[in-house]
């Protein structure tokens, strides 16, 4: 056989076995070299071919189905362990038919059965269904019979229609021949009431004539009256003239003479001048005054304006939870609609509809406590933020129902953990690691919120350094199990294999998201902090602005006595003003009253004495008196033309209203007619109508007819049999629908279930015979490979009993092998019985039964008698003596020693760290000591070179060859 050695080269990336065939050294492939232990039946996971010493117990503890399989890959070529696994699967195989097989016959039964029940529900069904098609046939002809009858009424009412068409037309002619005479009357009527209206208007005329005379009469006698009165009242009139001037001449005087007694207007222009100086020196003094007030003025108002400053800050700072809610409406996709669902889950809570506690949206709630960490926390839960928290599945379901309805794209998360309180993990044992902290230590939140970002983002397995040092990083998350850490700059990932675990994970290392933080950065506690600042510098603007006030009021104290100088200042100048306006008003109004009191004694003075207008009324009041005679006179003629037209307007009404009384009657007499020509219009269009719907009916029911029933040639013979009365054929229809009814069918789909379970019935028997043959032909093949294997299998196993048995005799015990077989393929076994006292019987090897000496000499003697059944290359037994005692160890050494020295038996390498003395060695046998301690080297210089151990030939062949362990 041609030396074959094997080079095992280590890649980190893909690590991969070579074969190396000397000389060539060319190189395999793993496959390769696998397909060449397989081809040498070499099995290293076979306890029968490579049986170290702590896997003694192992080979005990196989139970005998396993002994049976590795019993079969040890022996010649694995064909009779290839064959028995076709025979299990074959066997598997025939067993699921078995199982489909009885699974359909049970299922073909059950139908066939099922269908049986059905058929007297089948054939009620179809006696009802004969019925029922009979009855459609006589709704058929019952249907055309009332076409017929449509057809009828339809000629009935067009006949009808006709009539009255004729009637009208009649109607109509005799109304012109009575229109005539009533028109020309009519005419007649209308002269006569105009005539009458002419001497209507005249009358009426006359009558406004007479009117307009007594009127007129009126108006002079008024003026008559009038006259009369001026000329008796004229002598009064004078006297009172005469008696007025002599009144206002006394006033004049005496006004004349009360001005040239007042006194001198007094003098006091010095002392107002004096007044006017010290007005204007307190003025100069206010007005100092004053200008300081309006620099305090103006530093008040903006010490004011300072303060509303500080105000709307300290405003915006409680608003800083509000700004963060618009941060996340407007930096998340899908959540404009966020600040209207947290009103509304408010208002809920207020409402107390929720079943637990509600918390979110999760943002909202963070505090954090460490700024600089705030850009990490952020892009580690940044899509969480916008979700709610609850504890209860119904709470969940109302929320997610909202969201949806409001298109939020947030999320409701249940917690089932007890939400009342959270426990923080402190990072402080990692400090030298370069750790400042955990993601779940940046902030605080309630317990609710602190369990669902834990949940979701295993915040508390995300830390936060302060280096950017990648292999101390990684020594973090080695020795840390830690899944994630944020460094200053970067990211850095904990990526498991899926397959060798943490031993062959990776790292990822991404860059930070620079807009992070601008969300959560504004933290609380910077709010807090800002907001303390700002109360501070409020508190000192409040200090300035009373300051400032306390100045300006000193300064209106000053003011004040100043003010109350100038007041009485200008009273005094007023008082002695008015003292010299008196004066002069005294005189002006003196003077001006002497100056009215001459004008009015002029005026009446050109004015002549009222007397002298006498001889003037006297000869207007004659005048009046001579039209008042001449107007009596037109009054009284007016009245007499008035009576005339009287009469002659009696007589035209009289004769308008005869005229107009025959043109009413006969008017009556038209619209008698009008009202005949009206009556028989209204039956002409019912007429039309009734025949319109006649015919609409007629098509109607003749389309439905045609339609629904159309006739052939059997129906009309199937008609011929049926009453031609549709009373009596709708009588047939109800009493045969009656027993229709009288029909019971209980499951109304009974046709549809029995044709489809039959249909199925059909189906389930072509492939009930095809299951029978496909397990016929399964069967036919497991005989066949049973033909091959068991009898093989019986042969092998039997030289097994024989040579186990021989080699238990001759150290004094018994045993045998036996084959276990059964129906199930996967149920064969090779039992192992064995004896090691004479008062026993044989008993099954176990690894409990026997001591560990018994089953080390019973799993070498089955080695052994595998020896001249097997065709592997080598055979390997590690430290199998150490269990026994040294009788048994003597005689099994002395066994294997001649089982292995047979011709064609495979080489059988024997592994211990002693043996007994004085055992038996031939020339086939080669022992090799392995040599240690600090001075072999030397001892075996020369004794045990490296061509006295490989031999110059082999050692040149090995040249070149490179052995990795």
């Amino acid at each position: 056989m041609r030396l074959q050695c094997c080079t095992q080269v280590l890649n980190t990336s893909a690590p991969s076995l070579l074969l190396m065939p000397v000389p060539t050294g060319a190189s395999s492939t793993k496959t390769a070299i696998q397909e060449l232990v397989k081809s040498l039946n070499i099995q290293f996971d076979n306890l029968c071919q490579f049986l170290p010493q702590d896997k003694v117990v192992e080979f005990a503890r196989m139970d005998q189905y396993e002994l049976l399989v590795a019993t079969e890959k040890a022996i010649g070529d694995a064909s009779l362990f290839e064959t028995h696994q076709k025979l299990i699967a074959q066997r598997n195989t025939a067993k699921d038919k078995e199982a489909v097989l009885k699974t359909a016959e049970r299922k073909h039964e059950q139908l066939v059965q099922e269908n049986q029940r059905l058929e007297r529900d089948y054939e009620r069904h179809n006696k009802k269904k004969k019925l029922q098609d009979r009855i459609e046939v006589m709704k058929k002809k019952a249907k055309w019979m009332r076409v017929k009858e449509a057809d009828d009424l339809r000629k009935e009412t067009e006949a009808a229609e006709k009539q009255a068409e004729d009637a009208l037309k009649q109607a109509k002619q005799e109304a012109r021949a009575d229109e005539r005479p009533a028109h020309r009357r009519k005419e007649e009527a209308d002269n006569a009431k105009r005539t009458a209206s002419e001497l209507q208007l005249k009358v009426r005329k006359h009558e406004q004539e007479a009117s307009a005379a007594a009127d007129k009469i009126s108006e002079l006698e008024a003026e008559v009256r009038k006259q009369r009165q001026e000329l008796n009242g004229l002598q009064a009139e004078s006297d009172k003239w005469t008696k007025t001037k002599e009144t206002y001449r006394t006033k004049v005087e005496n006004l004349k003479k009360n001005l040239a007694q007042l006194p001198p207007i007094p003098d006091h222009s010095a002392r107002i001048a004096e007044i006017g100086e010290q007005m204007q020196s307190v003025r100069e003094q206010i007005n100092h005054l004053e200008g300081e007030k309006g620099e305090l003025a103006n530093s008040i108002h903006a010490a004011k304006m300072e303060i509303n400053r500080l105000q709307a800050q300290l405003r915006e700072c409680d608003s800083a939870k509000y700004q963060r809610l618009q941060s996340l409406r407007h930096k998340q996709k899908g959540m404009l609609s966020l600040e209207d669902a947290l009103n509304w889950v408010n208002q809920m809570k207020q409402q107390g509809r929720f079943r637990g506690p509600v918390a979110g949206p999760l943002g909202l709630d963070m505090k954090v406590k460490m700024p600089s960490c705030a850009k990490y926390l952020e892009q580690a839960t940044f899509g969480q933020l916008c979700n709610f928290a609850v504890q209860h599945k119904e709470d969940a379901d109302t929320l997610s129902d909202k969201f949806k309805e409001m298109a939020l794209r947030a999320n409701a998360i249940t917690i089932t953990d007890n939400a009342s309180q959270y426990t923080t993990n402190s990072t402080a044992h990692m400090r030298d690691y370069g750790v400042v902290c955990s993601l779940d230590e940046v902030y605080d939140a309630p317990p609710l919120v602190k369990h669902c970002l834990a949940n979701m983002c295993n915040l508390g397995n995300v830390l936060v350094v302060n280096h950017d040092d990648t292999d101390r990083v990684k020594q973090l998350m080695d020795e840390q199990r830690v899944r994630q850490v944020y460094t200053p700059q970067r990211i850095v990932n904990f990526i498991a294999s899926a397959y060798g675990g943490r031993e062959d994970a990776s790292l990822s290392i991404s860059g930070l998201n620079a807009a992070a933080g601008q969300i959560l950065g504004g933290g609380a506690a910077d709010v807090e902090e800002r907001k303390t600042e700002l109360q501070s510098q409020h508190s000192r603007a409040q200090g300035r602005l009373q300051e400032l006030e306390q100045q300006a009021a000193a300064i209106d104290a000053q003011v004040q006595p100043l003010d109350q100088q100038l007041q009485e200042l200008q009273a005094e100048r007023q008082q002695l003003g008015q003292e010299v306006q008196q004066a002069h008003r005294q005189r002006s109004t003196m003077q001006s009253q002497i100056k009215k009191g001459l004008d009015y004694i002029a005026r009446l003075e050109s004015q002549p004495d009222p007397m002298s207008k006498a001889p003037r009324l006297q000869q207007q009041l004659a005048k009046a008196l001579d039209a008042h005679y001449k107007c009596l006179c037109k009054q009284l003629k007016a009245t007499e033309d008035q009576w005339q037209a009287l009469e002659q307007h009696a007589a035209a009404d009289l004769t308008s209203r005869e005229l107009d009384m025959q043109a009413k009657a006969m008017a009556a007499a038209i619209a008698a007619r009008r009202s005949t020509v009206n009556s028989l219009e209204l039956a002409l269009r019912t007429a039309q109508q009734v025949a319109k719907n006649a015919r609409d009916s007629h098509k109607r029911l003749k389309e439905e007819a045609t339609h629904e029933y159309a006739l052939t040639a059997d129906d009309k013979e199937l008609f011929q049999k049926m009453p031609d009365d549709r009373e009596e054929l709708d009588e047939m229809i109800q009493g045969m629908e009656a027993e229709v009814a009288g029909i019971s069918v209980n499951n109304p789909r009974v046709v549809e279930e029995y044709r489809k379970r039959q249909q199925e019935i059909q189906k389930l028997e072509a492939e009930l015979q095809t299951l029978r043959n496909m397990l016929e032909t399964a069967k036919a093949q497991i005989e066949s490979l049973k033909a091959s294997w068991q009898p093989e299998l019986e042969r092998v196993v039997g030289l097994i009993n024989d040579s186990f048995s021989t080699n238990f005799a001759q150290i004094g015990c018994a045993g045998e092998v036996l084959l276990g077989k059964s129906e199930d393929y996967d149920k064969f076994s090779i039992q192992i019985k064995v004896k090691f006292r004479e008062n026993e019987q044989l008993e099954m090897l176990t690894a409990h039964r026997q001591s560990g000496g018994e089953r080390s000499v019973s799993t070498i003697l089955y080695l052994i008698a595998l020896q001249g059944v097997t065709v592997t290359p080598f055979r390997v037994v590690d430290e199998i003596n150490q269990g026994m005692d040294p009788i048994n160890e003597r005689k099994v050494f002395m066994q294997l020693v001649d089982a292995s020295c047979q011709e064609g038996t495979p080489q059988c390498f024997l592994l211990t760290p002693k043996l007994l003395p004085d055992l038996p060695f031939t020339e086939d046998i080669t022992v090799l000591n392995i040599f240690n301690g600090g001075l072999i080297a030397e001892q075996a210089a020369g004794q045990y070179s490296r061509e006295a151990l490989f031999g110059t030939k082999n050692l040149a062949a090995l040249q070149g060859v490179r052995v990795v362990g």
